[in-house]
């Protein structure tokens, strides 16, 4: 699996696939598009020999990109683009709707976009890189390594089985410059968006957008609000950033807390932004009531402790939310593909949205008490959205190398 650190969601994805391919007893590595141009750089994405992978498999655990600390000198020159991205996210989120409707317009073009030129010199050392290692297939969950991939596919000949997964409920800019064996996507409805961009309909496959099995398990709210250390009682709020951190939360946490009482608990995720983090943590330490996290791996019990989710409309934090069976509220979109997650998500009922933050913190409030709206809202997720898309991509690419 082949995946790129521009926020989490790519990354989590990639893990999820990985999974699955253990879990189906093969051995499997997830790492950086970057973690494999050369020795520096890969050192930097390892994956650790399995102590605890499933005991029918002879593959490897798998750790979170990045996972260990590095210097932060090596740090920032592998990782340039994912530290624009979280700076940009952050910090100028109405850039990134211009540039998404610049892509837009690129893609129409027959001109090579740039995405294409940069990332197309990675081939030969990926390409070398594969046939070393004698993978039988790559499953990329990032457009930078769909391009270099399909680079590869135009210079050399190979046994290799290649194959992107879309990670957003929209085609995204660019995507039609890639050529890899075929295209796993979250969702039928999606199919046509894909064809209309370039793409061939005979190698798009609606199996499911994955997400670690750990988001279906479903524990009992009490039991995740005890290990968790949160109250019994009384309305939980979860508030989400995504993996590059939002400005949102601090306005949203203090909607919430105005309009609720002593009862009212929040948890705040922050993701990867340490200033974030200290910003919220240093607002709210003296109020019990709030409780401000880091990054964290405890995504699924978090979500199956509280009453409500509140997050940006990433691709798959959403479908997380969705297999959790959460009710959901979207908010704080980036302008471009999560404005587009999250109207799909909304017209078919799988989370209410608002753009504006005090009306995000009514909805999730009117959604916390309406217990009729939540069952409604938990069906139309059910209905929609596959909880095992990660073990029919896995068996989609066991029928291919059969």
């Amino acid at each position: 699996m082949l995946s790129r650190s521009t926020g989490e969601g790519h990354n989590h994805a990639a893990l999820a696939v990985g999974e699955a391919f253990v879990r189906h007893g093969h051995d499997a590595e997830v790492l950086d598009a970057f973690g494999v141009v050369d020795a520096d750089k890969r050192a930097l994405y390892a994956v650790r020999p399995a102590a605890a992978a499933s005991p029918a498999s002879s593959g490897r655990a798998l750790l979170p990109l990045a996972a260990e600390p590095v210097p932060a000198r090596r740090h920032r020159v592998v990782d340039v683009a994912s530290a624009l991205y979280g700076w940009a996210a952050l910090n100028a989120p109405p850039t990134f709707g211009i540039a998404y409707a610049l892509g837009e317009i690129y893609t129409r073009t027959p001109v090579p976009s740039p995405i294409k030129i940069v990332n197309s010199r990675y081939a030969e050392a990926t390409h070398a890189f594969i046939e070393e290692h004698e993978y039988d297939a790559v499953v990329c969950t990032h457009l930078f390594p769909m391009v270099t991939l399909t680079a590869i596919r135009a210079r050399h000949t190979s046994r290799v089985r290649t194959y992107g997964v879309l990670t957003d409920y929209a085609c995204i800019p660019f995507l039609s410059e890639t050529r890899l064996d075929g295209h796993f996507i979250p969702h039928a409805d999606i199919v046509d968006d894909c064809v209309r961009h370039g793409l061939p309909r005979a190698a798009l496959w609606p199996l499911g957008l994955p997400v670690s099995a750990a988001f279906g398990a479903h524990p009992p709210r009490a039991s995740a609000r005890a290990r968790l250390g949160l109250p019994q009682e009384g309305p939980v709020f979860l508030l989400m950033s995504g993996g590059v951190g939002s400005q949102h939360l601090r306005t949203l946490c203090e909607q919430l807390l105005n309009s609720g009482d002593a009862a009212t608990h929040i948890v705040v995720l922050t993701g990867r932004r340490e200033e974030l983090f200290r910003q919220i943590a240093g607002r709210y330490r003296d109020d019990p009531r709030v409780h401000v996290v880091p990054f964290t791996d405890r995504v699924p019990e978090y979500m199956a402790a509280a009453d409500v989710v509140v997050s940006k409309p990433g691709g798959v934090s959403s479908t997380e939310a969705a297999v959790a069976g959460a009710p959901l509220v979207h908010t704080g979109a980036i302008p471009g593909i999560e404005t587009k997650n999250a109207r799909f998500f909304a017209a078919r009922g799988l989370s209410a949205y608002s753009p504006n933050i005090g009306e995000a913190a009514v909805l999730a409030r009117w959604l916390r008490h309406d217990e009729a709206a939540q069952a409604r809202m938990r069906a139309a997720q059910a209905s929609t959205v596959a909880p095992d898309a990660a073990d029919a991509i896995v068996a989609h690419v066991e029928d291919d190398l059969a």
